[in-house]
């Protein structure tokens, strides 16, 4: 059976190529991890290329494993493979959010000289802050964006529901693949602060934790690859029109209007919301073609005609120019390397 999430969603390769460079920077061996991961390292080294979230998650829990770091070698003071199953165990048994969060913090404080993790609540905003004792050790924010991205997926997971973000904070400027933030920070996102936060509303701390010891044990089987597919933001308009794509027979075809409609709004409200969110609805239509076109040429007995057509392309000369277009290569450049292992 497909998983829509590896069909409808893809990674960076830029993320694989910054852990790999951490992971060989430690003394791992990088023939070894991208074979573990299933990765080409001619389609690796394509700066536009994009990657299945499975193969990025495999790449990263070889290098916790081989490392014993779950900080992936990017921190003075390792965090021995198994901490974050430690302080997991010790979450779900927690009344509340703020009681999770506020047991993070006495956890790391108690274990990693590696980080601070604080908690502060102001008015109606609660503001979670990482900081990293010897940032100098983690120079492309690879284990910071990391972190940010850990510490809104699983407290979601705590209390079932995805946490609404107000806004992300980022110390550094925009980097080259802030493309990529919208989807991991689905919120507004703010560079050159004097912090890296996560901002929620305050009220979500005081939802319930209802998570026991055997889904515990089924998510973190799943770890770090839950970390990397799409929450839901039921709230957000950006993620509610995506939905619809996702589900339509034919998202090539399917028009603002379409959309519109069945969210009961005109299409030129649609646009001004989606604007502010900082999305473009054709933008988004595009990215999910081009997802869809990688997991199709990822399949071993579809070709490059089927899988143009299968993304809404009659002609496979016009399905070669968009590809090219996404990723800088031809869809059989494409697959030829995803194939080399």
């Amino acid at each position: 059976m497909t998983n829509t999430h590896d069909f409808n969603h893809t990674v960076a390769s830029y993320f694989a190529r910054a852990h790999l460079a951490a992971g060989v920077r430690i003394g791992l061996d990088e023939s070894e991890l991208l074979q573990f991961a299933a990765i080409s390292p001619k389609l690796l080294n394509q700066p536009a290329s994009r990657l299945a979230p499975k193969q990025l998650a495999r790449l990263m829990v070889k290098i916790m494993q081989q490392a014993d770091d779950e900080f992936l070698g990017l921190t003075r003071q390792p965090a021995r493979f198994g901490l974050f199953i430690l302080l997991a165990e010790r979450l779900i048994l927690s009344n509340n959010l703020r009681d999770a969060m506020l047991e993070t913090k006495r956890f790391y404080d108690l274990v990693s000289p590696a980080l601070s993790f604080e908690i502060q609540e102001q008015g109606d905003e609660v503001s979670i802050t990482i900081k990293l004792t010897d940032p100098e050790l983690d120079p492309d924010n690879t284990l910071i964006e990391f972190l940010l991205l850990v510490w809104h997926r699983f407290p979601s997971w705590l209390i079932g529901q995805v946490i609404p973000m107000k806004k992300v904070q980022f110390m550094h400027a925009p980097p080259g693949h802030v493309e990529e933030y919208r989807l991991l920070y689905p919120s507004a996102r703010e560079f050159h602060q004097p912090r890296y936060a996560l901002v929620w509303p305050r009220e979500v701390l005081d939802l319930p934790i209802h998570r026991n010891a055997d889904q515990l044990r089924r998510y973190i089987s799943q770890v770090p690859l839950q970390w990397f597919r799409k929450p839901r933001f039921a709230d957000f308009q950006t993620e509610r029109v995506m939905q619809i794509l996702e589900q339509s027979s034919n998202p090539h075809l399917t028009t603002l209007e379409d959309v519109a409609e069945q969210l009961h709004m005109t299409s030129r409200t649609l646009r001004r919301k989606l604007t502010a969110e900082g999305s473009r609805f054709q933008q988004m239509k595009d990215d999910l073609r081009r997802d869809q076109a990688i997991y199709w040429l990822s399949q071993d007995n579809v070709s490059i005609n089927e899988a143009g057509e299968r993304v809404g392309y009659t002609e496979t000369a016009s399905f070669i120019r968009a590809f090219k277009s996404w990723t800088g290569m031809s869809p059989g450049q494409y697959k030829k390397g995803l194939h080399e292992r």
